[in-house]
């Protein structure tokens, strides 16, 4: 079907995947998100909340351009009666699209949810969520800005067998409206298999997936099943690490998990892991800086990520968002 084609821009910045090491081989996940990561069984909660903005560029595949501008928030929490985290994900953001002096602003949305194992270190998922409305921009020349681009309207569940390496995914909602106003109904229903030799994770998990790698780690192969693709996909993954001491600065509010004030500004050394899709055709190339691991123990900025920056579609641009405050009190 055409839809599938149609990958919301922002799909990415809540997309996820699986770690598998160099070889195709399985790894083991460290949980640090954690001041003490070799502790995987105690209280944990981090929200943290992200200002999205972009930057665009006029690009000779189409004759407009697009800017985005809002708020991306995350949770991770330890459910200690389950034995295992939840991660949601939620973006708000205004998209402004400009052909010469038509302007036109919509609103995109994207929530996502995904509980998985909290007692291993394979982090195997249980159940996701995700739901989204997105404007997505079409490659071409337009005569009014309000054909520039479609809307996809979607929602679907994920659930996982507990005695084999296997998914279902079933969709309760997914309409694509054309640039025309033609709107169309499709089912995402179908249930497929995990890649062999690969750990298998959901594909919501990317941002706490990317943060479980070993820092001496360098590379490794991804794999996820992709809704819109309709098949498992395998994702390359590499990481650079910021010289040794060569700390950056960064300004963000920071609640400690007894609630204290943790200070604006910190001192990280930084470790960059870039994400693309291990095809014929990889498409846009994420890129994401967390906080890296000195000390598995110590780990006092808990591989927090710090910016995440995506290429738009067709050359206009990208979307950037950064750490703006993150919490690890409940209160």
């Amino acid at each position: 079907m055409k839809a599938k084609k149609l990958l919301p821009i922002l799909a990415l910045a809540l997309a996820a995947t699986t770690l598998a090491a160099c070889g195709d081989q399985s790894v083991t996940f460290g949980h640090y998100w954690r001041t003490n990561s070799l502790a995987k069984n105690e209280a944990f909660y981090e929200r943290a909340e992200y200002v999205v903005s972009s930057t665009p560029a006029q690009s000779s595949y189409v004759n407009y351009t697009v800017e985005y501008a809002g708020t991306f928030t995350t949770t991770l929490e330890y459910i200690a009666n389950d034995g295992v985290y939840k991660f949601d994900t939620n973006l708000e953001v205004t998209a402004i699209f400009k052909l010469g002096d038509e302007t036109t602003e919509v609103k995109d949305t994207a929530k996502s949810s995904v509980t998985f194992d909290a007692v291993g270190n394979s982090l195997r998922p249980v159940k996701s969520h995700k739901e989204m409305v997105c404007h997505t921009p079409l490659s071409g020349e337009f005569s009014s800005v309000d054909k520039c681009f479609a809307t996809v309207d979607y929602s679907y569940d994920v659930e996982y067998a507990t005695d084999k390496n296997q998914g279902t995914i079933k969709s309760t909602k997914y309409d694509l409206t054309s640039n025309k106003g033609e709107t169309k109904q499709y089912v995402l229903n179908k249930t497929f298999d995990f890649i062999k030799d690969h750990t298998y994770i959901d594909n919501e998990q990317l941002l706490v997936a990317v943060r479980a790698l070993n820092a001496d780690d360098s590379s490794a192969t991804l794999a996820s099943y992709g809704a819109f693709a309709e098949e498992t996909q395998k994702i390359s993954l590499s990481y650079t690490n910021a010289t040794d001491d060569a700390n950056d600065t960064f300004t963000y509010a920071l609640i400690n998990a007894d609630g204290s004030d943790g200070g604006n500004t910190h001192s990280i050394l930084t470790r960059t892991a870039e994400v693309v899709l291990s095809q014929e055709n990889p498409g846009n190339t994420q890129e994401i800086v967390f906080a890296k691991t000195k000390d598995a123990a110590k780990n006092t900025h808990r591989n927090v990520i710090l910016s995440i920056k995506n290429p738009l579609s067709y050359a206009m641009g990208y979307i950037e968002y950064k750490l703006a405050k993150v919490s690890y009190f409940k209160g």
